[in-house]
């Protein structure tokens, strides 16, 4: 039985993907009293910053 790897762009794009998952899921919207704490509205948006830093290490690594 032969299972065959996945190249490196097909990881790559994998990985695009899901970050972009992650970064949709920190913008959603929440229940009405149940939002973040000023620190937590904070760590999310140092989250979403550090996606965008790795969507573009990806991109680069697509050159």
């Amino acid at each position: 039985m032969t299972t065959e790897l996945p190249t490196f762009e097909d990881m790559r794009r994998a990985a695009f993907r899901l970050l972009g998952d992650a970064e949709d899921e920190l913008r959603s919207d929440w229940r009405s009293g149940a939002g973040p704490t000023s620190e937590q509205a904070d760590a999310a948006r140092e989250a979403r910053q550090f996606i965008a830093q790795a969507k573009a290490a990806l991109d680069r690594a697509a050159r």
